[in-house]
């Protein structure tokens, strides 16, 4: 176990809120998305059993249909939440590294102070204003814009393609083409856990050395602090 003075507590709530998304999307997989499924089919079935419904019923096959919805349905609902709370994450600890740099640097302008959207205000800030490098990794920077066209789709259209732009539409055609783990089922969009995962990886990755970075820096900052304060008196 290690001791408190071997911590670095820089920035560690993003490293913590990053292992909290791991914790969750194991979870989730393995137990919340099987487990509601389970609970609500079963709650069809026995519906199904008191009714005395066979396949001579026309309810029978009604049921039937819920039966299917709800193992396309539930991961669907809980998956787009995972999306939201990962893509919130990410910018949180943007937003958290960016104004610890600024306020070191002496920085008036925000990452809210430039135009556009979130991604192309923070890569432009990091490299105008801060004058520090943003994401070194293009396959992580292409997988963020993803996860955050996506985040998009679901806040302000619940997944529903046809509510989206004619741009996000032909995006979300072009990732269901390289089975990255997106497709479109019944006019939704559809994200596979192998997505959820690869994505989280990249997003983990991509912070966690944004965040060596930063540590590297604000070291050598208080370095030449040192070396640049005048003697003490006696």
């Amino acid at each position: 176990m290690r001791s408190i003075d071997s911590i670095d507590f820089r920035l560690l709530d993003v490293e913590s809120d990053l292992s909290g998304l791991n914790y969750y999307l194991d979870l989730l997989e393995k137990r919340i998305i099987k487990n509601t499924i389970d609970f609500e089919r079963k709650i069809i079935y026995k519906l199904i059993n008191k009714r005395g419904l066979t396949p001579d019923d026309a309810e029978w096959f009604l049921m039937q249909n819920v039966i299917e919805d709800i193992g396309f349905g539930v991961p669907k609902m809980f998956r787009y939440a995972f999306i939201v709370a990962m893509y919130a994450v990410y910018e949180s600890a943007v937003h958290k590294i960016a104004g610890l740099i600024k306020k070191k640097k002496g920085i008036d302008i925000a990452i809210n102070d430039l135009r556009g959207d979130f991604l192309n205000r923070g890569k432009k800030y990091f490299k105008d204003v801060l004058h520090f490098q943003f994401c070194t990794d293009k396959w992580a920077w292409e997988r963020i814009n993803m996860l955050s066209e996506l985040r998009n789709s679901i806040a302000h259209a619940n997944g529903r393609i046809e509510m989206l732009n004619k741009g996000t539409r032909q995006k979300i055609s072009n990732w269901e083409k390289q089975r990255v783990g997106i497709s479109s089922i019944d006019g939704f969009v559809i994200t596979e856990e192998v997505f959820l995962r690869d994505t989280l990886n990249l997003v983990t990755a991509s912070l966690n050395e944004l965040i060596e970075r930063y540590k590297e820096w604000d070291d050598h900052q208080r370095a030449q602090a040192v070396k640049t304060a005048p003697p003490k008196s006696n």
